[in-house]
């Protein structure tokens, strides 16, 4: 033990000073004494071909496509491996892998029920850009924890909004997804297996209550509708005095004012038009919120509806300073590199990345006693994150390099509750994601392509809900409650022709005159489509234009948008078809789809050409392509979860509803997706024109195809005894080697 302390010492001294590779050394000293202590032989070094999938695969979510095995492989540079590592975290690969890894612990969903999915679309490219630029861990966290205001401005509140409106529910997910702490047990009782408190739950609980969803922009249009009710109250109370009758007759008067105001419909007319454009599109803190034990606390250290002030549950306290946010104390707190389990957590996350088990097991259920596998590893690795400054990508760097990371994997399974000694990383089998982007990079010219097209409508979806809310928020409330009244006549009297339509439509119902009622109900469509085109005339282009004045721009029409004709949804549609400067990309036009497809055209054709394809089976292949390219895109891309029976969904990817909800294991339905799905057949895989096929098709003998094929599948070449059963086997076919080789353990599992 005295020489781990000695080492652990010499270690930590020079982190600030040294380089990745020496970080990465000094790793390798700390498991080399340990080693030595416990009688543990490491791993013998694992060969480039084992090091170059488990790293694609690790860093990129990927096999490496043949071209890039082959380049690697064949290159004869000393430091070709340290090159690789560097290429990788700076790819586009990185963040579409850690988006699915994050995606996961913060059971991101694409979309909410019933709402425009503004806030999932923003939160979805917040993680993506966070993910990209390498912002560092404990930024990305305290932003997320200290969000609020609109969506388009401060997309991290996505992270609360995946609960919304349930602040103790997220308060639990959040102590376990970055403390490693399980208090949710403490919402309701004293924890039986930990120490903690229904009292400290509440305090913790405490920090981030105040938060409410921002639902409207309607505060203006609101406060002016009172104010008006409120003249027409002080009126009644001013003559009520003064009365004679007992103010039977101011009070008829009143009522008389009140109902000329039309309240209801004119609250209508403002809140109707814009669907569910604004349902959500941000979150606030409530001024006057106060937290209180339930009514049925039951315990000695409180009493029904005491309040609860904020409290840290652990490490220094976390006093709010005054005028401070206190969910902005919260997270500066938990963020810290003094809390004593943020580090921890993180920590172990990113090993089991790359090593596909924990330093400490159960990481996301620490207590007191809780101790690591190798307690002076993770001491180190704790000391070697903070020194890099929450830099992830540093941290993986530095972990690939590692001797131990590069060593031959461990074949035997770990034991849950026994001390693995990490001699290498253990075998595992691919993600969900890795196993989809793996298909994706033997199918797709472009493996890592962003789906520009679901980039452009997300940024559209935002673009407009900012649109609608701003140009609410534009107008004083007077001046929009008086458009409101202007655009409720025409409507009052079209209403009213609605009115008598569906009496007379009931008349035909009665009497089963079919015809009739057919009739009316075309007279009835056309009223509707009449009023909401009056709704989009007297109100919705006087307020959109009253912001393009605002912002001296001009308004544009979105001519390829697709209006949905139900008349029911005029109104809101018109938003979608609308667009000012500033608010989101501009749409596009007939002429920018024309030139994308030319440009896309010509970068085919030379592709066809460099790949040597017959001209004329060029058309074939670009066809093909097209197709190819905007069908099949990597899980990060996709929605998340993909859809109830995507075979994402077979493959075993979480459906979002649980923190880390991934299934890992085998099953039936993955076995037959895998040998029976549309993946596998001429549709994809198996097409002549697929990555894949056209490197194993266009190798000239058996043996050259074979090796093609194991190249591109497996990273590496068959080995003797390999290419000896498929002679004794003689598989004349590329399509049944390729076929065979994708259900094998070797494609399905990183080595």
């Amino acid at each position: 033990m005295k020489l781990l302390a000695l080492i652990l010492l010499l270690t930590s001294v020079t982190l600030a000073e040294t380089t990745t590779q020496q970080h990465a050394a000094a790793i390798d000293r700390v498991l080399e004494a340990h080693w030595q202590a416990n009688k543990v032989t490491p791993n013998p070094p694992a060969g480039d071909e084992t090091f170059l999938r488990r790293i694609y695969l690790d860093l990129a979510g990927r096999i490496p496509t043949a071209a890039e095995a082959r380049a690697f492989l064949e290159s004869r540079e000393s430091s070709k491996r340290d090159a690789l590592i560097d290429d990788l975290l700076a790819d586009e690969s990185y963040a579409s892998h850690f988006f699915n890894v994050w995606a996961d612990v913060l059971r991101l969903r694409t979309h909410f029920v019933n709402t425009s999915n503004v806030i999932p679309s923003a939160y979805r490219r917040y993680i993506r850009e966070s993910l990209r630029a390498n912002k560092p861990y404990d930024v990305f966290v305290r932003e997320m924890l200290s969000a609020k205001g609109f969506a388009w401005d401060n997309p991290a509140i996505g992270y609360y909004q995946r609960d919304p409106d349930m602040p103790l529910d997220n308060m639990a997910l959040t102590s376990r997804i970055f403390l490693g702490t399980r208090i949710e047990c403490a919402q309701c009782h004293n924890d039986p297996f930990d120490k903690w408190l229904q009292t400290d739950f509440y305090h913790l609980a405490a920090y981030t209550h105040a938060n409410k969803s921002v639902n409207e922009a309607f505060e203006g249009a609101r406060a002016e509708i009172k104010r008006r009710q409120d003249v027409i109250e002080a009126d009644f109370k001013a003559e009520k005095k003064t009365a004679t009758d007992g103010g039977k007759a101011a009070e008829a008067r009143k009522q008389q004012r009140l109902d000329a105001m039309h309240y209801r419909p004119v609250v209508g007319v403002i809140k109707n038009p814009v669907g569910q454009l604004l349902s959500p599109i941000g979150l606030n803190r409530k001024a006057d919120s106060v937290l209180k034990l339930p009514h049925d606390f039951k315990e000695d250290d409180g009493k029904p509806f005491d309040v609860m002030t904020p409290a840290a549950l652990m490490g220094d306290a976390a006093p709010i300073a005054a005028g401070q946010d206190s969910a902005e104390a919260f997270a500066n707190w938990l963020t810290s590199p003094k809390n004593p389990r943020f580090t921890r957590v993180i920590v172990s996350r990113l090993w089991r990345q790359m090593f596909g088990l924990a330093v400490t097991e159960r990481f996301d259920n620490l207590r007191d006693d809780s101790k690591a596998m190798i307690p002076e590893l993770e001491e180190h690795l704790v000391q070697l994150m903070i020194t890099l400054r929450y830099d992830m990508k540093a941290f993986l760097g530095t972990i690939a390099r590692t001797r131990v990371y590069q060593a031959q994997a461990s074949l035997d399974a770990h034991t849950v509750g026994s001390v693995y000694h990490f001699p290498g990383p253990l075998l595992r089998r691919m993600s969900a994601e890795q196993l989809w982007d793996s298909l994706v990079a033997l199918i797709s010219p472009e493996p890592d392509a962003r789906d520009k097209q679901r980039e452009f409508i997300d940024a559209r979806r935002v673009g407009i809900s900012q649109m609608v809310c701003d140009a609410y928020l534009a107008f004083d409330g007077k001046k929009l409650v008086d458009i409101a009244y202007e655009a409720l006549g025409p409507d009052v009297e079209l209403q009213a022709k609605e009115a008598a339509i569906m009496e007379e439509m009931t008349q035909a119902n009665r009497a089963k005159d079919d015809a009739k009622v057919l009739t009316l109900r075309h007279a009835q469509g056309d009223i509707r489509r009449e009023r909401a085109t009056k709704m989009v005339e007297k109100f919705i282009k006087p307020v959109l234009h009253g912001l393009a004045a605002q912002k001296g721009v001009q308004v544009f029409e979105d001519t390829l948008y697709k209006m949905n004709p139900n008349p029911g949804v005029l109104v809101s549609e018109t938003w979608r078809k609308m667009w000012l400067p500033g608010y989101g990309p501009k749409p596009l036009t007939e002429a920018n789809l024309k030139a994308e497809d030319a440009k896309l055209a010509a970068q085919l054709t030379e592709l066809a050409q460099r790949l040597k394809i017959p001209a004329e089976k060029q058309n074939d292949f670009i066809t093909h392509t097209k197709k190819i390219l905007a069908e099949w895109h990597r899980a990060s891309e996709l929605d998340s979860p993909a859809p109830r029976g995507h075979p994402l969904r077979t493959l075993g990817q979480s459906d979002r509803d649980f923190v880390e909800n991934a299934n890992l294991q085998a099953s039936i339905p993955q076995a037959l997706m895998l040998m029976n799905n549309e993946i596998m057949t001429e549709k994809a895989l198996l097409s002549p024109w697929s990555p894949l096929m056209l490197e194993v098709t266009k190798a000239p003998s058996a043996d050259q195809q074979l090796e093609a094929a194991y190249l591109a599948l497996l990273s590496r070449k068959p080995s003797p005894e390999e290419k000896a059963v498929w002679s004794v086997r003689n598989l004349a076919r590329a399509e049944d080697v390729v076929h065979a080789l994708l259900n094998t353990k070797a494609f399905l599992f990183i080595e």
